[in-house]
């Protein structure tokens, strides 16, 4: 995926400025920064949920080679988590034949499989968080966009999803994400974006980088303001 000059403004207010990186095939690419730094909104753009004003990005003209995770989960409560799937897959147009295949894979090493019967409402957070991970991965897409997907989860949780989220780039998936969580971000990815006021300040080659991912940020930022 390639971007290249994005630009966008919305309330006359400027939050996406000339922002350009490639993100390489078969990684784990993160975006970082400041709330208010336009992380969500540069994934929107890349959704096509908001139109650019200016630049381009590439990755391809199918919009099913993308699946995206939401910061926010957006499940009926009221339904199982099993219900959710089998409401997901029809709106997200899977095959009953894909979704079980991608259930069978997914949901024990998710620890779902003795929660899929039970009503959303009975979940925890991190259990939540995870029943919208396996909804996001039904389409077994190959570019996955995850914003915040560790967001508000426990520990435990926490390990659960770095494992699948590394063993879906081990299966050649693309994933983007955005995260407040800089030690996460510090275990898992292979690319760390720095994201201030809209622009690119720094990108980061994680195999590479031997320093406190931390301490990079705050002095990365304190020089961009």
């Amino acid at each position: 995926m390639i971007v290249s000059g994005a630009g966008k403004t919305l309330n006359q207010t400027k939050i996406i400025r000339s922002v350009s990186f490639a993100v390489p095939h078969n990684s784990i690419f993160a975006i970082i920064g400041p709330n208010g730094a336009g992380k969500t909104t540069l994934l929107r753009l890349i959704m096509g949920l908001l139109i650019l004003d200016e630049g381009t990005i590439t990755y391809s003209s199918d919009p099913r080679i993308i699946s995206v995770l939401l910061e926010n989960d957006y499940l009926f409560e009221t339904k199982t988590g099993r219900e959710n799937i089998r409401d997901f897959c029809i709106y997200l147009d899977v095959s009953p034949a894909l979704a079980s295949t991608m259930i069978e894979r997914y949901a024990a090493l998710l620890q779902l499989e003795t929660a899929l019967d039970n009503k959303v409402a009975t979940y925890s957070k991190g259990m939540k968080r995870k029943l919208s991970l396996l909804i996001t991965l039904l389409k077994d897409s190959p570019i996955l966009l995850l914003d915040e997907p560790t967001s508000g989860v426990d520990p435990e949780s926490r390990l659960v999803m770095r494992s699948v989220l590394r063993g879906l780039k081990d299966e050649g998936k693309t994933l983007i994400l955005t995260s407040h969580d800089l030690a996460e971000v510090q275990k898992i990815s292979d690319w760390i974006t720095i994201m201030i006021g809209g622009s690119i300040v720094d990108i980061i080659h994680n195999q590479e980088f031997c320093g406190d991912l931390e301490q990079r940020f705050f002095t990365v930022l304190k020089e961009a303001r």
